[in-house]
């Protein structure tokens, strides 16, 4: 973690000099003696910034213009107090009077120019209109937005500890974290949102889910987090329950750089404790690449057809077929190839290393005539580990009585334990141009990496093999995630066509998950008659297993805006048209050996150590070579390769789009209306050619004249959305939005593919025939801005989805899962925030002006109609069973409070913060038992202190409450186990310096 330096000391505070990255102090030195006003100019009438304003300092003579976002910025202002006269044509005038400008100081002044005289000035103090509160100025964007919306801020984020976009957005209302990586808003699951960055749709470095992986973002490059929960036609209709847009630093206000580093561990990873490991990879921020387990060239470059094992039949010298056995060269090739892998399959013993995380950011913006560069650099990255020693996983299976009643029967009982090593490296690369007031061009460009190894041991009962079998799965898998993304965008206002705003932007992204070699074994335990242990190796899937896959996925696109404003019945209103269109390519491939496995050879035990020997090259491959010619060579362990050509595959998703919305003014009623028009076409292809299939079948799709096995989906969408804003005062709003969006399927749902999923435990198939689903949209809010960074707000929402896409279990003996559609589905809740210093609500001191409150509390209910099929598999177990049950993935309440104190003379800051889910529906059971997630409520505390202007300190304990991560089995008020674990707490400290060490000033309140 770290923290910036958020205040340095005024005036001629002796400068300490500490020798690190001198080449910082030549900007703060030339500024020692002289000030900065800055700030931005807000159209009254229309809301946003206002470009091309007069800035006049008029003791001096000499000012600046606001660009195009309205801000301005007028340097090198001696010391002294001054008079500020902002004024636009057509608008009326503002002198700001008793402007205090101090060495080294911003003075940030905001002014809000409304349509008048221009003769006509209003006068007004400096002290009155001060804003540099980073909370203000969203909430002021907010107010002022067409959409429902909420948003957390730089400050807020580095005051939570935060440390990453998924640490973050979980502040936010209505919105929660699954598994650390996936946002749920307003308790509907991951596929119902939608994820941008930089106000671009991103791609997804998962191949089973459609969602981004929100721990990609570190926290340390993060201007703000804004959700979107109600539909605008500017934005993509492919959401429901909100659309997350993650933004990056950008064009800094004045030069800022910080160097942080920080250490830490958990409670159940404590450094120096033993915990298991995969033996064959470690983990680092600089580590790029499968490494050691890559796959090795001759498994590469070896067709599934050409593999061989001792049975293929093959030309022998003589060109007469023969047994690969009874061939010396096919012989010598098969044992090349079974002693191509790393023995080293199960999880060892292994020292728990020291969390630690650095990081380094630097800023400026530099100005050029009239002209100005902005420019952000950041680097960070970190390496942890985590412990889940005390795990449990079960199965049941369930049927019922005569009579009522359920037979209920344990299928697994098993002892989790669980280690996890993971680093992440990512930097960011940002310039701006700012042409004159009324253009402005971007480049931002971000890169985020991570790996991880996960070592895993499941012992106990699986009486699925037999009654009471004692078994051992043993699992260790590296994961190796990259997203590099930039962006090209241009904002400019063309005031002779009325004030046309034209914005365009240009993205590519791509991400790239790469799992080498998972292993995967499961080693039975039994006894002689003579009560001596004997151990087996399961040999049929999922027995012992090396699994390689990848997958590539890149999304390019190009959207154009253009906003024309308008006088509607003397107020100012606004037209905006647009299009997009965007482009998804996606390569999937995996790769699948197993092992035939030589029963006379004996296993010594369960742990890694005979494992290892048990697939030495001793044990493996050819054992002995025969002793006549054409007689038959012995083999121990051979490999085989049952990869599925049809477990790899392509895809593509297009998507056009064009839209019309118009914000009509009416007293104090803003409507905005509006459609949009989405044709779509998604495409997978898999490399397994279709047999017996006609070609109408949802299975076929033909490629290059061949038919495969995939499918495609083509939709033409109109999206209509009304949005009203009435303004109860100038502080209140009342709003309501009626819209209709939409879920489409995903490359995996869609994919005629059947794969084992090591998380799950159980294979997971594609369904070729799934449909989108289109969602009805009601949204009511109250909101209160009663005070500049504080709100009050009260919110209802109703949801109508048809045909909702659900993962349901299809096979309950091994856990298999799949995709469906279910008829419609209804989800409706209110959510309720309060954001409020003490002071505000009738509690007086100096203190309470310091400690401010958060709380946020979504409360929802969901009924969806399930199918069928699925209510006969239920009714068939428990006869009175409803023909509704709750969505998948919906959270009955979700609820984020916290209290902080922030003194900024002292640079003091603390923080409390809790989160909780309420359970929610995780595994649909289809006819199992549903599997629920049970709350596991989050309490964070955070602490951090500047230190004379040059450094700060900062500490955070996470999951203070260690409460346990748990799924269970819903049977009748008896719960049941299906996997839990507890996370531990999180301890970390970590020191972040200020390069400028004490010249460059940030803005003063």
């Amino acid at each position: 973690m770290s923290l910036r330096t958020s205040r340095t000391p005024r005036g001629s505070e002796p400068i300490r000099t500490v020798g690190l990255l001198a080449f910082l102090l030549l900007p703060a030195l030339a500024a020692a003696q002289t000030g900065t006003i800055a700030g931005t100019v807000v159209d009254g009438d229309f809301g946003g910034g206002l470009p091309g304003a007069s800035v006049l300092v008029t003791e001096l003579g000499t000012g600046a213009a606001t660009d195009i976002d309205g801000n301005y910025r007028v340097q090198n202002v001696p010391v002294g107090t001054y008079a500020v006269r902002y004024s636009f044509t057509g608008y009326a005038s503002q002198l700001v009077e008793d402007v205090e400008v101090a060495a080294g100081e911003t003075v940030t002044i905001n002014v809000t120019l409304s349509p008048g005289q221009e003769l006509e000035e209003v006068v007004v103090e400096a002290e009155e209109i001060i804003q540099t509160n980073n909370e203000v100025g969203l909430l002021r964007v907010r107010q002022k937005a067409a959409a429902v919306s909420d948003a957390i801020s730089a400050e807020t984020i580095a005051q939570s500890g935060a440390s990453d976009a998924a640490d973050a957005v979980e502040r936010v209302t209505g919105v929660s974290v699954q598994g650390g990586q996936y946002v749920f808003v307003r308790g509907l699951g991951d596929r119902y949102a939608n994820t941008q960055l930089n106000g671009a749709v991103l791609p997804t470095s998962d191949p089973d889910r459609r969602a981004v992986q929100f721990d990609l973002f570190p926290s340390s490059f993060l201007e703000n987090i804004t959700t979107l929960k109600t539909f605008t036609p500017d934005r993509p209709g492919s959401f429901s329950g909100g659309l997350v847009d993650i933004t990056t630093k950008s064009f800094p206000a004045e030069f800022s750089a910080s160097l942080s580093v920080s250490g830490g561990f958990a409670s159940q990873a404590i450094p120096g404790d033993t915990y298991i490991a995969d033996p064959a990879q470690g983990v680092s921020p600089f580590q790029f690449g499968p490494g050691a387990l890559a796959m090795p060239d001759v498994l590469e470059g070896t067709a599934r057809e050409d593999f061989l094992t001792p049975f293929t039949q093959v030309t022998g010298p003589d060109g007469s077929t023969v047994l690969a056995r009874n061939d010396p060269a096919a012989s010598a090739f098969i044992d090349e190839l079974s002693d191509a892998l790393t023995p080293q399959f199960a999880p060892v013993a292994a020292d728990v290393p020291v969390n630690g995380s650095f990081g380094f950011s630097l800023g400026d913006r530099i100005p050029v005539g009239r002209n100005a560069i902005g420019y952000v650099l950041g680097l960070n990255g970190g390496q942890g580990a985590s412990y889940y020693g005390d795990g449990t996983l079960g199965r049941v299976e369930v049927q019922g009585l005569e009579g009522g009643g359920l037979a209920i029967d344990t299928t697994q009982a098993r002892t989790d334990v669980r280690a996890t090593r993971e680093a992440t490296l990512g930097g960011i690369a940002n310039l701006a141009f700012q042409l004159g007031s009324f253009n402005e061009f971007g480049l931002n460009a971000l890169f985020s990496h991570s790996v991880e190894s996960d070592a895993r041991q499941l012992p106990g009962v699986d009486n699925i093999l037999r009654e009471g079998a004692q078994v051992t799965d043993l699992a260790t898998t590296y994961t190796e995630r990259t997203l590099g993304a930039a962006q090209l965008r241009g904002e400019h206002q063309v005031p002779a066509l009325g004030g046309l705003a034209v914005d365009w932007r240009a993205n590519v992204s791509n991400t790239q998950l790469d799992q080498p070699d998972q292993r995967f074994a499961t080693i039975l335990e039994g006894a002689s008659e003579d009560g001596d242990p004997f151990y087996t190796l399961v040999g049929t899937p999922p027995g012992p297993q090396r699994f390689f896959r990848g997958l590539d996925e890149t999304l390019t696109s190009g959207a154009l805006d253009l906003t024309l404003p308008v006088r509607v019945l003397g107020t100012r209103g606004e037209l905006k048209v647009g299009g997009l269109y965007e482009r998804t390519e996606r390569d999937y491939g995996e790769r699948l050996f197993v092992y035939e496995l030589n029963r006379r050879l004996t296993l010594g035990g369960t742990d890694g150590e005979a494992l290892e020997t048990f697939l030495s090259d001793e044990n493996t491959g050819v054992l002995s070579e025969p002793t006549s010619p054409g007689g038959r060579y012995e083999f121990g362990n051979f490999l085989r390769d049952n990869t599925r050509d049809q477990n790899s595959y392509a895809g593509t998703f297009d998507v056009g789009a064009v839209y019309g919305m118009a914000e009509v003014p009416l007293g104090r009623l803003r409507a905005i209306i509006g459609a949009r028009y989405e044709p779509s076409t998604l495409t997978v292809a898999s490399e397994a050619l279709a047999v017996n299939l006609p070609a109408t079948s949802d299975s076929v799709v033909v490629v290059d004249g061949e038919q495969r096995l995939g499918t495609d989906r083509s939709y033409d969408d109109l999206l209509p959305a009304l949005n009203l804003v009435y303004g109860l005062s100038e502080t209140m709003n009342l709003r309501a939005a009626a819209t209709r969006t939409l879920a489409r399927p995903t490359f995996r749902e869609i994919a005629p593919v059947s794969t084992f999923d090591f998380a799950a435990g159980g294979a997971l198939i594609g369904n070729p025939a799934l449909e989108r689903t289109l969602i009805t949209n009601l949204d009511l809010r109250w909101e209160w801005f009663n005070r500049p960074g504080q709100i009050l707000a009260v919110s209802g929402f109703f949801k109508d989805l048809d045909q909702p896409i659900e993962r349901i279990i299809v096979d309950p003996e091994n856990g298999s899962t799949s995709y469906a559609n279910v008829d419609e589905a209804q989800v409706y809740g209110a959510e309720f925030e309060l954001r409020q210093t003490l002071g505000s609500v009738g509690i007086g001191g100096g203190l309470a002006d310091r400690l401010s409150l958060g709380l946020n509390l979504t409360l929802a209910q969901s009924a969806i109609t399930i199918t069928d099929r699925e209510l006969a598999a239920r009714r068939a177990v428990d006869p009175d069973a409803d023909d509704t049950r709750d969505l998948q993935g919906q959270s009955p309440y979700l609820l984020n409070a916290s209290l902080a104190y922030e003194d900024a003379a002292r640079g003091t800051a603390l923080g409390v913060f809790l989160n909780v889910a309420g359970r929610r529906l995780s595994r649909v059971g289809n006819p199992l038992p549903d599997v629920y997630e049970q709350p596991a409520p989050q309490l964070d505390v955070s602490a951090s202190q500047s230190v004379a202007g040059l450094f700060s300190l900062k500490a955070t304990v996470k999951n203070l409450l260690n409460a346990p991560y748990r799924e269970v089995y819903d049977l009748n008020q008896e719960v049941i186990p299906f996997q839990e674990y507890n996370r531990g707490v999180q301890f970390s400290v970590g020191v972040s310096l200020d390069p400028t060490f004490g010249f460059a000033q940030p803005a003063r309140t």
